[in-house]
């Protein structure tokens, strides 16, 4: 880490005062032709600038996100304590320690901390997000829309898809189908392939005899390099109530080949979908 560090301290201080911004390089230019050369005019000595707290606390939640998404979640924890005592008002720390108690089970420290992201950050679209779903998944799902809407509400938000995918499980999950279509109706709007959004309208489509629709929308989720196990059930059976044994069998084979283990194949039989 102090490799890293020291890393970046470098970048800073080569760059001097200008902003570096976050995203790709720009791709290598072509040399110029060959031709007479011009020495550069010598350059002013650039002002080296400190690396501040708050820069080196985003090097170390950086590393802590990564190593939550790999599963391990005690060298996140360290991660998340070196950042915290850098700048203990960067709310990304906070964020990402909820959803590391969440995954170790700690919820009431998850709660403290999804609040204290939210108490330095209010309209953190990502930690609305991460709130929401936290609320959703441990038996508060009429409070997690709200935070849901916060989250699309931002016109910054990167990914309000996601975030309105989740409201659309989450209204399902309270009774509520004619919020959750339109929910998904609004993802596949902003991402009209997106797979998850059209595997849950799919879902909505066929309890509700809307089965043509239904299968239209079997062709977005099949567009999957790998389909789950819930999505194959369900083209099956779509398949089955359209009267399509040879579109049904495809999806039952593909089932049992690819998930043989799954709740979803040993279901296959005459009444699976009943």
């Amino acid at each position: 880490m102090r490799l890293v560090l020291a890393a970046l301290a470098t970048a800073l201080a080569l760059a001097g005062c200008q902003t570096v911004p976050f995203g790709p390089a720009a791709p290598p230019q072509p040399p110029p032709p060959q031709g007479p050369q011009i020495q550069p005019a010598p350059q002013p000595r650039v002002q080296q600038q400190e690396v501040t707290p708050r820069q080196r606390a985003e090097v170390h939640a950086d590393l802590a996100a990564g190593y939550y998404e790999r599963g391990q979640m005690d060298v996140a924890l360290e991660e998340l304590g070196i950042a915290e005592k850098l700048d203990a008002t960067y709310p990304r720390i906070y964020n990402l320690y909820g959803l590391v108690y969440t995954v170790m089970g700690e919820l009431p420290r998850a709660e403290t901390n999804f609040r204290r992201a939210l108490e330095l950050a209010p309209n953190d679209s990502e930690a609305r997000h991460n709130w929401g779903w936290y609320l959703c998944t441990h038996g508060r799902a009429r409070e997690s829309i709200a935070e849901f809407e916060a989250a699309i509400r931002n016109p910054l938000y990167r990914t309000p898809e996601v975030a309105l995918v989740n409201a659309g499980k989450c209204s399902a999950a309270i009774g509520d189908t004619a919020a959750a279509d339109q929910y998904f109706r609004r993802a596949l709007q902003l991402r009209p392939n997106d797979p998850t959004a059209a595997y849950n309208l799919a879902l909505l489509g066929y309890k509700s005899q809307r089965v043509p629709e239904a299968r239209a929308l079997m062709r977005i989720v099949m567009q999957q390099t790998t389909p789950p196990p819930e999505a194959l059930f369900l083209g099956m059976c779509v398949e089955r109530r359209l009267g399509d044994a040879q579109a049904e069998q495809s999806y039952a084979l593909q089932l049992r080949n690819r998930y043989p283990d799954s709740a979803e194949a040993r279901a296959i039989g005459p009444g699976a979908c009943e």
